[in-house]
């Protein structure tokens, strides 16, 4: 049926006329009530919308509407009535902007939309809550209750080896997302970062959205979301350490951007293609390429954990932030409960010269929390030419009697680490750790990095964070170190608009925060 706006303008100035014809029903007081509202704030453009969306039944019971509304400004004049408790007027699937569901309504739970929202300050006994839930997360980090951990009740489904936390809470302050906006926010998480992702979904107090990833029996990529996303905040957390992950990640963004969610944070804690940001010969610089392809599809935020190299933030075009996460202070507080407090002397080693800066970062920080003076050193990493797997490694600095951690952002092959693990004991080390945010072993039937990290008789074991999910166990030597706090902390501060590049400031004086408000 189409109806024209001078139809519209007649029937609007006629409905004494008709208004007899029209039976009251439930319909035509919630659009009476919509009305009215508008009337009083002299809002007539709403008046006219009320008309134009509705059908012809519609149109005529908004006449009556108005007159209710014109007969109710007529007997007051200061608008004092209660319209924040009406019932808003609008299609079945679109909520009008700045509304929300409320839980309390009338006395009951129900799915009321209210046109005002009433900011509130917490009360005391909230605030208690809140510390209360802070103190309990940090009860469960210290006791490695997460879903990757094998202390979780009622055990784990996953066949992956469990994760390592340390024993005190130094970066994540955030108890959980603030109530009034939840319904606002979207966790999701692909199939290479379930098990992280539920770890951050239960720091940050809620449950993961559901979203159905797969492939058809072509073994073509499905994505299906399977929750409603219009007009929400969406959080995606995606390790994209295969391709497969690279392309579930960008039919993801596709999926989100189609179903008109407001804005697209895409969480990538170990961003694929990363070694690719140079052009060697006729090669594709594959870093810059897969950062178009997720620009393309819709992605409006990017957080990365430990990028290879800080400058493939600038693949993106300015409008889309980029967070590089560098979790190496999350490491030295982990290895300062392990190895600091027996009096013997430590050295940090950078595993070449391109991870100096890591080294430096980790040694400050393990210097501050100890308060012991802590040695750096390096190992040289020339090779003839590209690809070139033997080389001589020289050691620059004091590891000769001392506990050297040797600092990495990535084991693949595990060549580098076993050169540098056999020269530091040659030496004479007294005992070899490593750390390395990112493990890309690969498949086991491709890569025998595990078996040959696992069998390193001189290294006491390698800590790598859980970036990239494995099939099957690690073995005894290789650590997972749990990074959902530091990055359920920058999902919380990124969403309520804080300070992400703060969080693992240790100089950082802490201010209050939004949930002790």
């Amino acid at each position: 049926m189409v109806i024209r706006a001078s139809s519209v303008v007649r029937l609007s100035r006629h409905w004494r006329a008709t208004s007899a014809r029209i039976s009251s029903g439930a319909s035509s007081r919630r659009l009476a009530s919509a009305a009215a509202g508008s009337s009083c704030t002299g809002d007539s453009s709403t008046v006219n919308n009320l008309l134009l969306a509705a059908g012809a039944a519609s149109i005529l019971a908004a006449g009556v509407a108005l007159g209710s509304a014109n007969a109710t400004a007529t007997n007051t004049t200061d608008c004092e009535q209660d319209w924040g408790n009406l019932p808003a007027f609008g299609s079945s699937s679109d909520s009008i902007p700045g509304s929300e569901y409320s839980e309390k309504a009338n006395g009951s739970n129900n799915n009321t939309i209210l046109l005002s929202k009433i900011k509130r300050k917490r009360t005391q006994q909230e605030i208690d809550d809140l510390e209360k839930e802070r103190q309990k997360f940090e009860e469960l980090l210290g006791q490695n209750i997460l879903s990757t951990s094998a202390a979780l009740p009622g055990g784990s489904d996953s066949k992956s080896t469990e994760s390592v936390t340390t024993k005190k809470m130094y970066f994540y302050r955030t108890s959980q997302i603030e109530t009034e906006k939840k319904s606002k926010f979207i966790l999701l998480a692909g199939p290479s970062s379930d098990q992280l992702g539920s770890d951050i979904a239960h720091l940050l107090g809620k449950e993961l959205n559901n979203m159905d990833v797969g492939a058809f029996a072509d073994g073509e990529t499905k994505v299906e979301l399977e929750d409603s996303v219009r007009g929400k905040h969406v959080y995606l957390v995606c390790s994209t350490s295969s391709n497969d992950a690279v392309m579930e990640l960008t039919f993801m963004l596709s999926a989100l951007r189609r179903a008109s969610a407001k804005s697209i944070t895409a969480v990538i804690p170990y961003f694929g293609y990363s070694r690719q940001d140079q052009q060697f010969g006729r090669e594709p610089v594959a870093a810059s390429d897969v950062a178009i392809m997720y620009e393309e599809m819709g992605v409006d935020h990017v957080m990365c954990l430990d990028l290879h190299n800080d400058s493939l933030r600038g693949f993106f075009s300015p409008k889309i932030p980029v967070e590089n996460l560098v979790p190496v202070p999350v490491a030295a507080a982990y290895f300062n409960e392990e190895l600091v407090g027996d009096g013997e002397k430590i050295t940090v080693v950078a595993s070449h010269e391109g991870q100096v800066s890591r080294a430096t970062i980790f040694r400050n920080v393990l210097q501050r929390l100890s308060g012991e003076d802590i040695e750096l050193a390096f190992i040289t990493k020339a090779r003839q030419r590209r690809g070139e797997k033997k080389y001589t490694p020289q050691v620059v600095g004091n590891v000769k009697g001392r506990k050297c951690v040797i600092v990495d952002d990535l084991v693949n092959t595990g060549t580098t680490l076993e050169s540098n693990v056999e020269k530091l004991a040659e030496m004479g080390a007294k005992s070899i750790h490593a750390w390395a945010t990112h493990g890309v072993f690969g498949p086991k039937e491709l890569c025998q990095a595990r078996e040959k990290i696992g069998s390193l008789k001189d290294l006491e074991y390698l800590l790598i964070s859980n970036s990239v999910k494995y099939d099957g166990a690690l073995p005894d030597k290789i650590r997972q170190l749990n990074v959902a706090p530091l990055l359920a902390e920058a999902i919380a501060r990124s969403f309520h608009h804080g300070s992400v590049s703060g969080i693992l400031n240790l100089n950082e004086t802490i201010q209050e925060r939004y949930d002790s408000r």
